[in-house]
């Protein structure tokens, strides 16, 4: 065979091999690749009225389901849902397009995270479900940084896709966690009263003020510094939940009460025993006869009924005592 003849079909392999790459990559781009995940979705994400997740290893399982204009999370005796978040997992699954076909064999399913959390799996089953529809669908792991791998729960082909419905992983975290945000600036003074009679009081005589003063500071001690005061004021500014519950009768081992230069009173009354800390909110105005504040309005008609838990450096915040205000004796 000549070096001629060598060459020839060198050449011949070349061509032939680019031809059947060009046919594979033909045939992928006419299959599933950038097709959308759900098709019919997309048209009728509007109209979701109910979620259910199921996460893997957890024995709740999250119901969120709409009532009237309101979604609310039911193993939260409906309250409020955070629509922000509702909204995001919708929109991911329905603008989801798939970027690579991955496996159809359930043994290599829990690699990918697609594997049904109702069998031991670790992957998330998420449904929604409208008037007239229904999906279901297992979320499995992250993939090159915003990408997910996902299962539709009645098919064998797992799909990788090019947006990331991230689940919030508990009913908790479905919950619109934001209560009050009552900044400083707009407190005159709280009172703290405490069931044994010990009672602290803050407050500023301007408002243009820098700092609080805390009043009747018992005899011979001092403030452990000057401007302790200040984080009191600011115990409502960004205050949110991390749980819920509907409002149990039980007396307050104290009650904080705020009140704004625009005559607003915002009690607080934390209850603590042995079911944990849990804060209960009421508002009165110095003036009936006065236009009804956003702050009364807010409290009274979406906080009053329910009793929360917040973060556990804002219930200190609440509960302070002349010991955490004062320097040592020492």
């Amino acid at each position: 065979m000549t070096r001629k003849t060598l060459h020839l079909l060198a050449a011949v392999v070349v061509v032939l091999a680019l031809l059947l790459l060009a046919i594979g990559r033909s045939e992928k781009t006419s299959g599933t690749h950038n097709t959308a995940l759900l098709p019919e979705f997309k048209s009728t994400a509007n109209a979701v009225d109910r979620i259910h997740v199921v996460q893997p290893g957890s024995e709740e399982a999250v119901t969120i389901t709409r009532r009237g204009s309101d979604w609310v999370v039911v193993e939260r005796a409906d309250y409020r849902a955070d629509v922000g978040k509702l909204r995001k997992v919708i929109n991911a699954l329905a603008d989801a397009r798939i970027v690579e076909e991955k496996t159809a064999n359930p043994d290599h399913y829990a690699k990918l995270g697609v594997d049904d959390p109702a069998e031991s799996g670790s992957g998330t089953r998420i449904d929604l479900s409208g008037p007239d529809f229904a999906y279901s669908l297992i979320i499995g792991n992250l993939a090159q940084g915003s990408y997910r791998y996902v299962r539709i729960s009645d098919q064998a082909r797992s799909y990788l896709i090019d947006t990331d419905p991230s689940i919030p992983a508990s009913a908790v975290a479905w919950l619109d966690a934001e209560l009050i945000d009552l900044a400083a600036s707009d407190v005159r003074s709280v009172t703290i009263t405490h069931r044994n009679g010990e009672t602290i009081v803050i407050e500023k005589t301007e408002q243009e003020q820098t700092d609080f003063v805390v009043r009747d500071i018992p005899e011979g001690r001092e403030l452990s510094y000057a401007t302790v005061g200040n984080g009191i004021a600011g115990a409502l500014q960004g205050l949110q939940l991390t749980d819920v519950r509907k409002e149990v009768a039980a007396p307050a081992e104290v009650t904080a009460e705020f009140s704004t230069w625009d005559g607003t009173h915002v009690a607080v009354d934390v209850i603590d025993n042995e079911e944990g800390t849990w804060l209960s909110f009421s508002a009165t105005l110095s003036d009936e006869e006065a236009s009804t504040s956003e702050l009364f309005s807010h409290i009274n008609e979406r906080l009053a009924g329910w009793q929360y838990q917040v973060p556990e450096y804002k219930k200190n915040l609440l509960t302070r005592d002349w010991d955490e205000l004062l320097k040592d004796t020492e």
